[in-house]
């Protein structure tokens, strides 16, 4: 578990495809993700594919997860960022309609 606080933002359902990987996710990203100086595909598709997988990880911080839910969130990561946005962003969705019970 983590003790880094979530971010607080409005977050509405979305009804064309995000924009970011990370909340407001409406909101066009201001982080490019351009190659490196001296970065091959190989290299950048891995720093790509670990920041996607900190996004999850992020909207379930402070849950619980079990070798399995990691192994998922490693192959939902591998998916266009139009899905992990969306699920990044149901993740949220869920959490704060928990948070109001």
């Amino acid at each position: 578990m983590s003790n880094t606080a979530r971010p607080t933002v409005v977050l509405a359902s979305l009804h064309h495809e995000p924009r970011r990987i990370r909340p407001p996710f409406n909101v066009e990203s201001y982080e490019p993700d351009h190659y490196r100086p001296g970065e091959t595909n190989h290299e950048w598709r891995a720093r790509n594919h670990a920041d996607q997988v900190a996004a999850l990880l992020e909207a379930l911080d402070g849950i619980e997860l079990g070798a399995h839910d990691r192994r998922i969130v490693e192959w939902l990561a591998s998916w266009d960022t139009s899905v992990i946005d969306t699920v990044a962003s149901l993740f949220y969705r869920a959490r704060a309609v928990d948070g109001d019970r």
